[in-house]
Parts: C-alpha cells; sequence; structure tokens
C-alpha cells in the first residue's frame, strides 16, 4: 500500500478496534491471573487479534467491489458451511453442550454462523443497489428476507436462537438505508414481533402461574394433585391442551381424565383469580382467531373502496389493520405448531423478572447488575473483580457474553464510559465512511456492517445490565472467541477498503 493510501486510513477506527480489543485480552487475563494451568483463553484471543489484524488488513487493500461480484458465491460457500456443522463428525460443540454451529478441521475448528453474518450483509447489499429504483414495492421484499431467511433456518436446526435472531436486525437497518418504505418495514416488524410475542408471553406468563396453581393446591389440601403437578411441572399445560410432549409425557401421572378435569378447573379459577387480563385474552386462542379475521375482513373492504373509488390516502390505515390481523393469525398458529421448550422461555424472559427464576438466564441476570453495579464510580481494580474472576465465577460466562460485566466491575463507571466510547465509534466511524462513500453498493455495505456491530454491542450491552432477554450474543472486539473477532476485523477491514476507494478515480 502505498504511503499516499496509508495518510488515507482512518487510523481512530484502527486505533478503537486494537484498544477494545485489548481491553478484552486485558479482562481475560485478569479473570485467569489465579490459574495455572495452561497460558489460558486470553493467550487464544491474544493470537486471534494478532492474526485478525493482519486479516483486516489484507482485506483493506482488497477492492470492495470485488468482494460485491462474488457475492452469491461467499453467500452459498456461508450456506454449506452451515449445513456441514448439521453432519455428525463434521459439526461439533466444544464444550459437549449448546449449539452445533462448529466445524473443526483439524486441530482447527471455528463457527460458521458468525461468517455467514458477513456474507449475508454482502449479499443483501448487492442486491439493494441492484433494485434501488423497486424498493418502494412490497415484492422486492421478498428476496431479502429469503437471503435472511435460509441461514437463520440453518442456525435455528443447531439449534442457536440467539445468533439467528440477531440476524433480523441488520435486514431492517439495510432495508431502511436502501430505501424501502417505512409502513412496509414496520408491518414486517410488526408481523415478526406479534407472531412470536404473543406466544412466548403466553408461555411466560403460563411458567409464572405455576407457583399459584401449586399454591392453591396446597390451601385446598389436594394431596395427590399437588404431587403430580410437582412432579410435571411445566408439562403440565402441553398435557391441558391435549399436546403431546414425547418421550416421557405418559409417565407424568396425569393421563387419568377424571384427575386432568379437575386439574383443568383448578387451572382455570387460579388463572382468573391471577392471571393478567393480557394472558386471559392471549390464552383464548378463538377469541384471537376471531379478532383477527375480523381485521383481515376489514382490511379487505378498505382495500375494496380503494380499487373502487381511487381513495389513496386509505392505504395508510388498510396496511396497518391487515398486518394486525395477520400477526394475531400468526401468533395462534406460532403457538399451535411450535413447542417452545422451557428453557427456551425462561431465556428469553428472564429479563422481565429475574427474581421467578431461579436457575439459568434468571440467575445470570441476578448475578450480572450486581457485578456491574458493585464497581462503583472508579472500580474495584484489576484482579480484584471478585464476582467475575477465578476459575468458577459467581456470573457465569464472564470471559463471553458478559464479559462487560467484568470490565465494567474491575474499572467501574469511569472505565466503563471509555469502552463504550471506543466501542461505540467503530459503528459511528463505519456510518461516516458509508455516508462518504463513492458509490451506493459501498455505502450499502458499510451500513450492513454498521449494523452488524452495533446491534451485537447494543444487545450485549442491554443483557448484561438486565434490559433485554439472555440471547447468547458475544460483545464484539471484547467477548473470547475466535470466530466472532476474526469476523469483525474482517468487517472493519471492508470498511477501511471503503474508505480507501473514496479517493480513487
Amino acid at each position: 500500500m502505498s504511503d499516499r493510501n496509508s495518510e488515507r486510513l482512518d487510523l481512530f477506527l484502527i486505533f478503537a478496534v486494537i484498544f477494545v480489543t485489548c481491553c478484552g485480552i486485558l479482562t481475560l487475563y485478569t479473570q485467569e491471573a489465579n490459574i495455572t494451568d495452561g497460558q489460558g483463553r486470553w493467550y487464544k484471543q491474544l493470537i486471534y487479534a494478532c492474526i485478525g489484524l493482519i486479516m483486516m488488513y489484507f482485506m483493506a487493500r482488497v477492492n470492495y467491489q470485488l468482494i460485491g461480484s462474488y457475492a452469491v458465491f461467499i453467500y452459498l460457500a456461508s450456506l454449506v458451511l452451515l449445513i456441514a456443522t448439521l453432519i455428525p463428525g463434521i459439526g461439533y460443540l466444544p464444550d459437549g453442550r449448546g449449539a452445533r454451529s462448529w466445524i473443526k478441521i483439524g486441530p482447527v475448528g471455528f463457527q460458521a454462523s458468525e461468517f455467514a453474518k458477513l456474507a449475508t450483509v454482502i449479499l443483501l447489499g448487492q442486491y439493494l443497489v441492484i433494485r434501488e429504483k423497486e424498493m418502494r414495492r412490497l415484492t422486492t421484499l421478498i428476496i431479502p428476507f429469503i437471503i435472511v431467511l435460509i441461514p437463520m433456518f440453518f442456525i435455528l436446526l443447531q439449534p442457536d436462537f440467539g445468533t439467528a435472531v440477531s440476524f433480523l436486525p441488520i435486514l431492517f437497518a439495510m432495508l431502511f438505508l436502501g430505501g424501502a418504505d417505512i409502513l412496509h418495514i414496520g408491518s414486517l416488524l410488526a408481523l415478526g414481533g406479534l407472531s412470536l410475542g404473543i406466544p412466548m408471553y403466553i408461555e411466560y406468563s403460563k411458567l409464572t402461574l405455576l407457583p399459584d396453581i401449586l399454591e392453591y393446591l396446597r390451601k385446598e389440601q389436594k394431596g395427590e394433585l399437588l404431587s403430580l403437578v410437582n412432579k410435571a411441572q411445566g408439562k403440565i399445560w402441553p398435557i391441558l391442551e391435549g399436546r403431546s410432549l414425547g418421550v416421557g409425557t405418559e409417565r407424568t401421572g396425569l393421563e387419568d381424565p377424571k384427575i386432568l378435569q379437575s386439574l383443568r378447573e383448578i387451572v382455570e379459577t387460579v388463572i382468573d383469580d391471577q392471571g393478567s387480563i393480557m394472558f386471559q385474552i392471549f390464552y383464548n386462542q378463538n377469541l384471537l382467531i376471531g379478532f383477527g379475521v375480523l381485521l383481515i375482513s376489514i382490511s379487505a373492504l378498505m382495500v375494496g373502496f380503494n380499487i373502487a373509488r381511487g381513495l389513496k390516502n386509505i392505504r395508510q390505515y388498510y396496511i396497518p389493520i391487515g398486518i394486525l390481523g395477520i400477526s394475531i393469525l400468526s401468533s395462534v398458529a406460532v403457538y399451535k405448531t411450535i413447542p417452545f421448550r422451557e428453557n427456551q422461555v425462561v431465556r428469553l424472559t428472564a429479563f422481565l423478572n429475574p427474581e421467578k427464576f431461579k436457575q439459568g438466564a434468571g440467575y445470570q441476570l441476578r448475578a450480572s447488575k450486581p457485578a456491574v453495579g458493585s464497581g462503583k464510580f472508579f472500580g474495584k481494580g484489576f484482579f480484584k473483580g471478585e464476582m467475575t474472576e477465578g476459575r468458577y465465577p459467581h456470573v457465569p460466562e464472564s470471559g463471553t457474553d458478559f464479559i462487560f460485566a467484568s470490565w465494567a466491575e474491575q474499572t467501574g463507571f469511569l472505565g466503563s464510559v471509555l469502552l463504550i466510547f471506543f466501542i461505540m465509534s467503530i459503528p459511528l466511524r463505519g456510518l461516516q465512511i458509508s455516508f462518504e462513500s463513492k458509490d451506493r453498493f459501498g455505502s450499502l455495505l458499510a451500513s450492513g456492517i454498521v449494523a452488524l456491530i452495533f446491534f451485537h454491542v447494543a444487545i450485549n450491552m442491554g443483557i448484561v445490565i438486565g434490559l433485554l432477554p439472555v440471547t447468547g450474543v458475544p460483545l464484539s472486539f471484547m467477548s473470547y472467541g475466535g470466530s466472532h473477532l476474526l469476523m469483525s476485523m474482517l468487517a472493519v477491514g471492508i470498511i477501511l477498503s471503503i474508505k480507501l476507494r473514496k479517493f480513487a478515480n
């Protein structure tokens, strides 16, 4: 690279990446300083960082337009890798638990889903440029959704719900910047949000009502039922609704029709007394279906008036009403067909009331928030993180998904603000480069990468302080893990390439 181009490199962006990465390595080192068996994760992260910086440098030298010309092949290659994770002997779990999202080639293992995110951003950018003049049409948005839903599908099969969901904010951000109708984007957001949100709310409410059901059985001295419900726990709901749980359902003891009818009456009483009004409405599936059909009918009538009378202003009403009706019916279909596991529900809803859930995600949130707050203004100091250091820290995953809690405990409010300043500078500089790009593809590609990094940072920090559900999203450039770090540095390399080519003739 010439001296002239070197001067045009975004040195502040590079410094911000290096600074945040070093903060992550330092945090890992402080967690493992008293563990003497091996060099630890901090050393591996240092190696990943060095490799990532080299990759970032070489990616900056590659013309981003050349990357765009191979967008389809890069995307297809990422899908092949995602499919490979599902093949026994190729895909594996590094710690024997979680999602089968890793591929191992000899001594090297990597997480295919991380690179699929970047491949998807590249293809979306290329497609949005090709269809730039047609972005106001609703039908034009079908292909971007297919581009995103295919990798999401394979990631859900692993299963890795958190990584799969992280594709959606990237998609909507790129559609907005690509010129899609805000009404269409809002309608699609409502469709997805209600289709998943209503069933998840029902499942959450059912879990929180379980202690009330047990308490009612104790008061009424229903000893036999109390014993059976204690044994079945969350399984009572699909049994009451006539849904099969597969292996193990027949051993609950609730199959007797008389016992089942008695339990139904008790549960209905508890729902009437303790259940919220929203839960009572959403749990009544017939009511939801009727309301959904009514809204769709109203929307169809308004469409008919629009065609017959040419009332253009009515469009802003019939689209939201129709989407709302479809969303309600879709939520019923999701609730009836997708068997949400109890641990999935707890993971995604524990942030609403962590005290209700003593294990898993509830425990993580109850541990991470005190760790963040215990740092106060100046922090406890490095190597003094009582809640996030050692072989078995009080905060689970304190080196990966909850590494921000460890940094906040040791450096306090002052150190947290410093970290947030530099880590948020990365997507902000990327956004500036996006606005200054000399062509549409460069602008959309940079904005897609900005969305990719920003949402990882915002979601992760939101999780740590208890504002968002626990979804397993890493903190970019900080969390331990070579795959995400390398992908993030490759992404920054592409942003640097876009800035350098701004000066090309």
